[in-house]
């Protein structure tokens, strides 16, 4: 039985499909669902299972956070909540990139650059840390200069 957390998911996920312009039809079709389903769990009158979530946050190309974490409970940097979806997306996408670096060195890089962000870092050397990975730059070249600043003064 359907209960109030279901109504908040259901909620979450219209509002994501909405978002990326989807019918019920069409995340139906990719869930292999009939649409009446979506539109249950939509309203919270269905519960879906873990792996029908999984598969939603595949469909929906979104984290489980998406549909589970309350706004209240995670609100954007500025605390504006209606930031939540696109804050929650890039996060996404960073999980995502991160397990797909070969390099254990390059991931600590990233990992000591985002802490760093985190705490409010904006030293010249972490701007240019950062720069330093962006995609139109040849990483390989590049790397010894991460290696320098992973050691650097904005280090932990």
């Amino acid at each position: 039985m359907a209960n109030q957390i279901d109504q908040e998911i259901g909620v979450r996920l219209r509002r994501r499909r909405e978002a990326l312009g989807l019918s019920c039809a069409t995340v139906a079709t990719a869930l292999n669902l009939d649409m009446e389903a979506i539109e249950a769990f939509e309203s919270g009158e269905r519960r879906m299972s873990a792996r029908q979530l999984q598969q939603l946050c595949g469909v929906l190309d979104a984290p489980p956070s998406c549909f589970l974490v309350a706004d209240d409970d995670f609100t954007a940097p500025g605390g504006r909540p209606g930031e939540r979806d696109a804050l929650l997306s890039d996060a996404h996408r960073l999980y995502r990139a991160f397990f797909q670096i070969q390099s254990p060195e390059l991931r600590g890089v990233l990992a000591d650059l985002a802490e760093s962000f985190a705490k409010g870092g904006r030293s010249p050397e972490l701007v240019e840390a950062a720069q330093l990975l962006r995609p139109a730059n040849d990483l390989d070249s590049n790397i010894a200069q991460l290696r320098a600043f992973r050691n650097g003064p904005w280090s932990n």
